[in-house]
């Protein structure tokens, strides 16, 4: 009898080895969706975004998207995070847009939960007022304004919300926009398609991927980080503010003869305790450029500090439920003030007088 051949006697290890990563991956990736592992970033990325030819861009949300990570996030046929509505104006009808990056979007929370709905609510509905939410994950102010002129004057708001995040003077090259070329890059070859299907329909390698997308994007785009270190923060306020002045004077010139209204509503960080704050003067920079500009202002700051930073945020960058309904109070009184919206009914409290408790808790990352 002929001697096995080397290949026939590893036939049976090698057999023994495939099922026992297989049965572990199974084991993985059942553990993975029992613990609702997050994967968040790179799965709202892959369901809701893709590339524009649009250079000012680069890339936009999916319209009629519709994928589940720690909530469900679905955009509308226009391509926002917003329930269906059509272009034209109706009659009686007030609007406010909302221009933005992924707090304006709803990172982490249910579309109910994120300001615009919330500030929606508060205005008296969409039978009165519609709040239009046009914030993608990782745009900067130069691309937020490139979405008003190219997609929201089209809806004839009457009134542009800016929720301006302190990195939105950072360049276009986001952990967003990172993830996005990387995507396409794989939709160019079978192999690449394969992995983007298995991807699609797996928490444990999609976990996988998130770990190393973010490893990546730190080492290749600039936004991946702690907003509150990197160059930007290390120049002067007045450098900052020049840059402010030229980015505010163009979204001035395309609202005022529209007759529309501008107002720019600051977001801080929540990386310490409001005492210890360290941007108050990038955000009084912020606020006297807009003004400066002919456009409104309100520092979000000033009904933050109320609170523990802890208490109001998913992580450093995006607000939890409460922190999103601290924002759309403060911008409904600054609206309200300034007779850009008629409240219909005085406000259940003060931006400073809500109870943690009565939030749901969220988490992110």
């Amino acid at each position: 009898m002929p001697p096995s051949s080397p290949l026939r006697r590893l036939r049976g290890p090698l057999l023994l080895v495939a099922a026992s990563l297989l049965l572990t991956g199974l084991a993985l990736e059942a553990a993975f969706r029992l613990a609702g592992v997050s994967v968040g970033t790179v799965q709202i990325n892959r369901g809701t975004v893709r590339r524009t030819p649009n250079p000012r861009l680069r890339f936009e949300l999916r319209p009629s998207a519709r994928v589940r990570a720690e909530v469900e996030y679905r955009t509308s046929a226009a391509g926002m995070r917003n329930p269906e509505v059509a272009e034209a104006k109706p009659a009686g009808r007030r609007r406010v847009a909302v221009l933005g990056d992924s707090i304006a979007f709803g990172y982490w929370v249910a579309e109910e939960q994120a300001f615009p709905r919330q500030l929606e609510a508060m205005l008296g509905g969409p039978g009165r007022v519609e709040v239009l939410d046009f914030g993608v994950p990782g745009y900067n102010l130069e691309q937020e304004i490139e979405t008003l002129r190219t997609k929201a004057l089209a809806f004839s708001p009457d009134v542009v919300v800016v929720a301006f995040c302190l990195n939105d003077l950072e360049g276009v090259f986001s952990y967003e926009y990172g993830l996005t070329l990387d995507r396409a890059a794989r939709g160019e070859t079978f192999a690449g398609r394969l992995l983007e299907g298995l991807l699609a329909r797996s928490v444990l390698l999609s976990w996988v991927e998130y770990r190393l997308a973010e490893l990546e994007a730190r080492r290749r785009f600039v936004e991946a980080r702690n907003p509150l270190s990197g160059p930007l923060y290390e120049q002067a306020v007045e450098q900052q503010a020049r840059a402010l002045r030229g980015h505010f004077a163009v979204l001035a010139s395309l609202l005022r003869p529209r007759g529309m209204t501008g107002l720019v509503a600051v977001f801080p960080t929540f990386g310490n305790h409001f005492s210890a704050y360290p941007h108050r003067d990038l955000h009084r920079a912020v606020s006297g450029a807009a003004r400066e500009a002919g456009l409104r202002a309100v520092d979000l700051l000033d009904c933050y500090q109320a609170y523990d930073f802890r208490d109001v945020r998913v992580d450093v960058v995006h607000p939890n439920p409460l922190g999103h309904r601290i924002a759309a109070h403060a911008i409904r009184d600054a609206l309200c003030a300034d007779g850009l919206a008629a409240c219909p009914e005085p406000s259940p409290a003060a931006c400073t007088e809500y109870r943690k408790a009565d939030f749901p808790a969220v988490r992110g990352y």
